[in-house]
């Protein structure tokens, strides 16, 4: 029987996911929102910067929306925009836009979603695996004849024989999550206290094979053509392979205590790292348990169903709480604690910094000291910015941004550090924490919001020249970082030969908005999605008189005897 009516769908964004889901050249953004589940795509226009900074920020804040999903905040965009020097350089500028394709009411609660590259895609894009409370998952992708999502599989672990004791915490007291193998050969769901079920995806048997030279090396193999797509009895073969559970502690006895764990890149097999302790963290008894977590990284064997412990290491400090799997050309994995940061790489060595004054107290782990930083990172979310220098968006619990950066040593990491993005560079127009961050490409970024709501955050940044190229920073500091002329090439030339003077260091977070230096990054607000939670108080009340103009304006609209208010946010 239906007890209750929906007065409006969530707005809370939990989850979100960027993957080619309509095609195989689209660009998607999959939003969860507790139950419901959109999809968006992206929609390029040209703004007028000048004319967006002339406006003024109150009015636009007080305009009506005409969407009811999402608004072009250009207030928030005039607030840090207002600069000369940026408006000299560029009065146009690129803004993405949100367009929704669809939306799907789900039934349970969305914890997690990766996306998988799976074989024989009905639009040639990438599926998605959504996971749900009480260990469950569901495969998914687009049907372009209904066209609308279809499901794959459905998978869940709620077999009594994979409940553990009786006194185990049930399934929804347990942190479910799903990491996945950038390379799509399986993917990982850690449900109950210490489960891990494996989801083995199949790949393309000629994978190993993309030289073959049919006039060298003959035809190919028939099997390697014929077995693609339909299995020995002839029928459609189903793109995952059966699924198994592994137990943490049969992996190695000392994972009594998972914290948190991700698939790594460059492995030749899938490789995850995980996060541990033989002991339940207390920050009551750093006194007892100081630096007792470890971070161990494991080769899995899908056909033997079995996993190798390859990596180390022990004694690190009791607040880590979660793993960021890096790309090359840094690679490795960063360990993000409530005081520190720390970077692992691929032979075990260590690097990290401390942006709080209790770092020092809170482990013996060496630390770089950047406690003049005062950042809390509790609740942080952490996206990549560049991948040819590896920095990092730091998305802080309060809103505010920050820089981190990777000293390079060749190919090893030598050093972190941390800088925080300055007002005038838009590092505060984010008003409240993050519940997720998800790549758009071309310098923009999706952040959910659970408490506020979400933005498409974009960047913009200025080239760092080189020292004996200063003089023309001087004369024109609006070098935009994609266009080099062909004198600057020369130099590049030159500098191989003579080798690179002393580097200029530039640094966000320092200087004002009139003399930003070349480096910094640049942050506004491409677009918003509108969110009325979390609701604190609700009452029901009666409308007070008004002026007969007012009710012969809203005399279309609907009406009743007692209205409902709500106060929102936080």
């Amino acid at each position: 029987m239906q007890c209750y009516t929906e007065l409006t769908p969530p707005t809370a964004v939990t989850h979100s996911l960027s993957l080619p889901f309509l095609s195989a050249n689209s660009k998607n953004l999959v939003v969860a929102k507790a139950s419901l589940l959109q999809i968006f795509t992206f929609k390029t226009t040209t703004v007028d910067l000048s004319i967006a900074s002339a406006k003024d920020p109150k009015s636009e804040q007080d305009a009506p929306i005409i969407d009811h999903r999402f608004h072009d905040e250009d207030g928030l965009e005039a607030s840090f925009l207002g600069v000369d020097s940026v408006l000299q350089r560029s009065e146009l500028a690129q803004t993405t836009k949100l367009v929704l394709v669809a939306e799907y009411t789900l039934s349970g609660t969305v914890t997690s979603l990766v996306r998988v590259k799976i074989m024989g895609s009905k639009t040639g894009g990438e599926a998605l695996l959504v996971g749900f409370k009480d260990a469950k998952l569901s495969l998914v992708e687009w049907d372009p004849e209904r066209p609308g999502i279809s499901t794959i599989s459905i998978h869940f672990y709620e077999q009594d024989e994979l409940q553990g004791s009786p006194w185990a915490p049930s399934l929804g007291n347990c942190v479910n999550y799903i990491s996945v193998d950038p390379g799509s050969r399986c993917a990982a769901l850690k449900f109950g206290a210490r489960n891990l079920a494996i989801l083995p995806f199949k790949q393309d048997e000629d994978v190993n094979m993309d030289d073959w030279d049919e006039e060298l090396d003959g035809p190919r193999p028939a099997s390697k053509v014929t077995q693609k797509a339909t299995g020995e009895n002839g029928q459609l073969e189903t793109p995952y392979g059966s699924s198994f559970v592994l137990c943490l502690p049969t992996l190695d006895p000392s994972l009594i205590y998972p914290i948190h764990l991700a698939f790594l890149y460059e492995y030749r097999e899938p490789t995850f790292g995980i996060l541990s302790s033989t002991i339940a963290p207390s920050g009551a008894l750093l006194q007892e348990r100081k630096d007792h977590l470890s971070y161990m990284v494991f080769t899995l064997d899908l056909h033997q169903r079995a996993s190798t412990p390859i990596l180390s290491v022990t004694g690190l400090p009791y607040d880590l709480f979660a793993i960021v799997p890096l790309a090359p050309p840094v690679g490795g994995a960063l360990l993000v604690g409530a005081n520190e940061l720390i970077h692992i790489d691929q032979a075990g060595k260590a690097n990290g910094v401390g942006v709080n004054m209790f770092a020092k107290q809170c482990t013996s782990f060496s630390l770089l000291d950047q406690s003049d930083l005062e950042m809390r990172l509790e609740g942080c979310k952490i996206a990549q910015l560049s991948i040819e220098n590896g920095e990092m968006l730091i998305i802080l619990h309060s809103g505010d941004l920050a820089i981190l950066s990777f000293r390079m040593d060749g190919r090893s990491v030598s050093g972190l550090s941390v800088r925080r993005v300055t007002a005038d560079l838009g590092g505060t127009i984010l008003t409240a924490a993050a519940s997720c961050v998800s790549s758009l490409g071309q310098g923009t970024l999706f952040v959910g919001s659970e408490i506020s709501d979400s933005h498409v955050l974009g960047w913009t940044r200025k080239s760092s020249q080189v020292s004996r190229r200063k003089s023309k920073l001087d004369t024109s500091t609006e070098v935009d970082e994609t266009i080099l002329d062909e004198e600057d090439l020369d130099d590049d030339d030159d500098d191989d030969l003579y080798g690179d003077g002393p580097a200029i260091t530039l640094t966000a977070g320092h200087g004002t908005a009139t003399n930003s230096k070349a480096g910094d990054y640049t942050f506004r607000i491409h677009d918003s999605m509108i969110n009325i939670a979390p609701i604190n108080e609700i009452t029901f009340g009666k409308k007070a008189s008004s002026a007969s103009g007012d009710e012969e304006l809203n005399s279309s609209t609907v009406t009743s005897d007692l209205q409902l208010v709500a106060a929102v946010g936080r």
